[in-house]
């Protein structure tokens, strides 16, 4: 088979090109794939495209730098400076949120969650998986003002001298991704570890943590008993059909008040118990319940206290609305946060011998955690 040469239209293009190009002898009936030749060009023009664009954007904080100028410094200086590379910054914010699209607070595998949500665009923005530990995990349907979580970066991750100015500009980029029913404020850096000496008298750092220095919780229940509810507030106040004894139920909180052991205002305590092996923990405090008139037949319960278990304050306040409401009498719900020692037998109720359902979740808010400080 004689073997010829493709000649381009154009008379302008020279031999060599030709040659670059590779088409120096092609067997008759063959034609470069001119579609190819376009691709391969226009993508060759965006990468040059891309080139220039990096060259004017800042580039990110050097990590080798601050290592460089540490090599050069104290040891002890040294030391610091790669402990904070290396180990992250921690940063911590205040997160508000209308919990009636979620299903709570935990990543789940189904289901959209406020853990989620923020861990999405956290990762999203620093390009790698972002862990966050929340103060509290509240249930699906329930609300939050001043719920607080924590995460941690790289020191290269925050790249810029000033940290307010960091911490404005982290925060709205987090705002401009999320939905418009959270939204994340006071995003700040977490104070910096505290040492203390443990039972050895080995001096340790304490890193600070959303949980252990969480000091008091506020939530507050909002009802009405009014004839109709206001459809504007459907999402954040349960309306209570059945008549109800304010005073009674006024008395029947204060019960809450002190430490008591709230294992009959516990969900899921005995499944918990049976899937980790061991008896946990339901000693609680409550420091105050005050019962708030607002008018128009609303009312709001606030609740302050150390910590709370799992749908205990829903399960409180249930029991209230169940007292105030004659379906439960008053001297049964002090059996539930009584402990009879008496010829060493202790009466301990669970959840079962509380029939009581747990209020709605949508009357629930948590309001504010507080720490120790100005957070």
């Amino acid at each position: 088979m004689k073997r010829v040469i493709w000649k381009p239209r154009s008379e302008g293009v020279r031999a060599n090109t030709r040659r670059e190009m590779g088409l120096e002898e092609v067997c008759p009936g063959e034609r470069p794939n001119r579609l190819l030749l376009v691709v391969i060009f226009c993508v060759s023009l965006l990468d040059r495209w891309c080139a220039t664009v990096s060259a004017f954007v800042p580039k990110p904080f050097d990590v080798n730098v601050l290592r460089l100028k540490a090599s050069r410094s104290h040891d002890a200086d040294d030391h610091e400076v790669r402990k904070v590379c290396f180990e992250g910054i921690r940063y911590r914010a205040r997160v508000a949120y209308d919990g009636t699209g979620f299903n709570g607070w935990q990543t789940q595998a189904k289901g959209r969650t406020i853990q989620g949500d923020i861990e999405a665009v956290l990762s999203r923005r620093f390009d790698r998986p972002v862990r966050i530990v929340g103060a509290g995990r509240t249930d699906a349907g329930v609300h939050a003002r001043g719920q607080a979580f924590h995460f941690d970066l790289r020191a290269d991750e925050i790249g810029v001298a000033d940290s307010k100015c960091f911490d404005l500009q982290l925060q709205r980029s987090l705002n401009s991704m999320l939905r418009r029913d959270i939204r994340v404020w006071n995003t700040c850096q977490a104070p910096p570890p505290s040492s203390y000496k443990n039972w050895e008298g080995i001096e340790r750092n304490h890193k600070w943590h959303v949980i252990y220095n969480a000091e008091k919780k506020l939530y507050s229940y909002r009802i009405s008993t009014a004839p109709y509810l206001d459809p504007l507030l459907r999402h954040t106040r349960t309306h209570v059909f059945d008549p109800t004894n304010i005073e009674l139920l006024r008395t029947a909180l204060q019960h809450f008040e002190g430490t008591h052991d709230f294992r009959a205002f516990a969900g899921a305590i005995d499944a918990n118990e049976r899937k980790s092996g061991k008896v946990l923990g339901t000693i609680r405090t409550v420091y105050a319940v005050n019962l708030v008139e607002e008018g128009n037949g609303n009312y709001r319960v606030d609740f302050l206290l150390k910590g709370a278990l799992y749908k205990m304050v829903r399960n409180m306040m249930g029991t209230a609305l169940a007292v105030a409401q004659g379906r439960l009498e008053e001297d049964r719900l002090l059996e539930f946060l009584h402990h009879d020692s008496s010829e060493g037998k202790v009466l301990q109720f669970v959840r079962k011998d509380n029939k009581c359902k747990p209020a709605a979740p949508e009357g629930l808010t948590l309001e504010h955690v507080y720490f120790d400080g100005s957070f």
